[in-house]
């Protein structure tokens, strides 16, 4: 009798004992990671990458949980890249403006006007060319997980000139993304482009630092410059591709199951992300007017001529057998 209670004392001990060590793995076994993206919180993107968070712990049963923060907080969008890459973010949705800085071929995105509407955008994105841009992810220690939309962007300007002809753009002080290529199709036309992260961008516009931006609407209205933009001219130089990726070296250290639960969950963010942002487009514009703000028309053909200079220029830099493709399959 009195072996079989110090048996079963013993018993109960060792359970106790051992309880940290169980509820200590089952911890251990959720993978906590880091999201960010190329917009605020306020930003409809910022839900949508909160989906794809979601999705992907369903699809992993909890075993992943991603949390994501908005630009800014994890750092300047230009640092995102360069965190992504060293392991410190783990995924990124981020615009090609900026991923030009690290992957030059997509640049090819965005040349001026190579996308004259939304479905051809998608179309090559989802084709062969957007397949070959992401081959050459990997070389940089990311891998691109799907394409997405962050809305086309127009010029918004501080002061109610429009910006109807590519003259009006002289000595025009606006604020651009860092990649090369938007820089050069703004100096073309005569302005003089300043590169500035978006967490500063506002407070450079309503102190005249910069005259104008060019941003996308949902991005305008997310960061309130219907506060200081009076004239919107919907000059859409480039679709504005956006592209969710992950650290390389973060993926290839997840089990299969989980690596194809991740693919499977971006491919369900890019329908998400481009639907979205349409519709948010659409109300932002919206908002926009509401504000009081003059939204006007281009001569689009003027900026098609003016423009068109910058293909031949960065032709060697994005690859003359890409620059051809890409304008076979949209016939800018």
């Amino acid at each position: 009798m009195r072996a079989t209670s110090r048996r079963l004392l013993l018993q109960s001990a060792i359970a106790t004992l051992a309880a940290p060590a169980i509820i200590g793995t089952a911890r251990a076994a959720t993978r906590q990671m880091k999201m960010t993206l190329a917009d605020t919180v306020a930003s409809p993107v910022f839900p949508i990458c909160q989906r794809f968070a979601d999705n992907v712990k369903k699809r992993t049963n909890g075993a992943i949980d991603i949390h994501v923060y908005g630009a800014g907080q994890l750092g300047s969008q230009t640092n995102a890249l360069t965190s992504l890459q060293t392991g410190i973010i783990d995924f990124v949705a981020h615009t090609t403006g900026y991923i030009d800085t690290i992957i030059p071929q997509a640049s090819v995105l965005d040349l001026p006007f190579v996308f004259r509407d939304s479905a051809t955008a998608e179309r090559v994105l989802d084709g062969s060319i957007g397949r070959e841009l992401f081959d050459h992810f990997p070389e940089r220690g990311i891998y691109g997980l799907c394409w997405g939309h962050w809305g086309w962007r127009p010029v918004s300007t501080a002061a109610a000139t429009p910006m109807t002809h590519p003259d009006d753009m002289k000595g025009l002080k606006i604020r651009v993304q860092p990649g090369a290529i938007y820089a050069e199709t703004y100096r073309i036309v005569g302005a003089v482009p300043v590169a500035i992260d978006l967490s500063e961008a506002y407070l450079a516009m309503s102190q005249g630092a910069v005259g104008a931006v060019e941003l996308p609407f949902i991005s305008m209205v997310a960061n309130k410059y219907q506060e200081v933009v009076k004239t919107v001219t919907e000059t859409n130089f480039v679709y504005n591709a956006g592209a969710l990726m992950v650290g390389k070296n973060r993926m290839d250290g997840l089990p299969p199951e989980q690596q194809k639960a991740i693919r499977e969950a971006a491919a369900d963010m890019s329908i998400d992300w481009r639907k979205t942002v349409a519709e948010a487009t659409t109300s932002a514009t919206g908002v926009m007017k509401a504000a009081g703000v003059a939204i006007v028309q281009p001569d689009i053909d003027a900026y098609v001529k003016a423009t068109r200079p910058i293909y031949d220029q960065f032709r060697p830099t994005i690859g003359a057998d890409l620059v051809d493709a890409i304008l076979k399959q949209t016939g800018a």
